[in-house]
């Protein structure tokens, strides 16, 4: 590990200390790319619709309101091909996740083809890997940030 990455890491150690009673998850969602294409016009679009709409689920909050409930910090990316496009969001959250709803939600703006979401507590070892897999392994200018980590200067200087 160099020392730009030992850096964002020890940041986020402490930043992590510091947020006790948050919860954190990797969602990844595979959609067909002609499909999303067909719905949405860019992964940023998506990303809009689902934390900043008024569109919601019957019976429940705006996707405006659910997205200011769960106060997630994090980032996303996306990796695109021929036939598919693999969006990964890593976050953390002030309350707990449905993944029922985050699914459904989801699955109204643009249908999935897969979506997988594991959480710290049900595999630790897996969702480190996965967070050094999205983070320092792919940080590349597609990568965007949400939540507080986006409003830290310390770490956007360092990145």
């Amino acid at each position: 590990m160099n020392k730009l990455q030992q850096r964002i890491k020890s940041l986020l150690n402490e930043y992590r200390a510091q947020q006790s009673n948050r919860y954190w998850y990797v969602a990844t969602i595979t959609f067909s790319t002609e499909t999303f294409y067909r719905r949405v016009n860019s992964i940023s679009e998506l990303y809009a619709r689902l934390s900043n709409s008024k569109t919601s689920l019957p019976g429940n909050p705006t996707n405006r309101e659910w997205w200011q409930k769960l106060d997630p910090n994090g980032f996303y990316d996306f990796t695109p091909n021929k036939e598919t496009i693999v969006l990964s969001f890593v976050m953390e959250t002030k309350s707990k996740l449905n993944e029922n709803e985050f699914k459904a939600r989801v699955k109204k703006i643009v249908p999935y083809l897969d979506i997988v979401i594991k959480t710290k507590e049900q595999e630790e070892y897996d969702f480190e890997l996965a967070f050094e897999r999205e983070f320092y392994y792919k940080y590349e200018p597609k990568i965007e940030l949400f939540g507080d980590i986006k409003r830290t200067k310390n770490l956007i200087d360092i990145i």
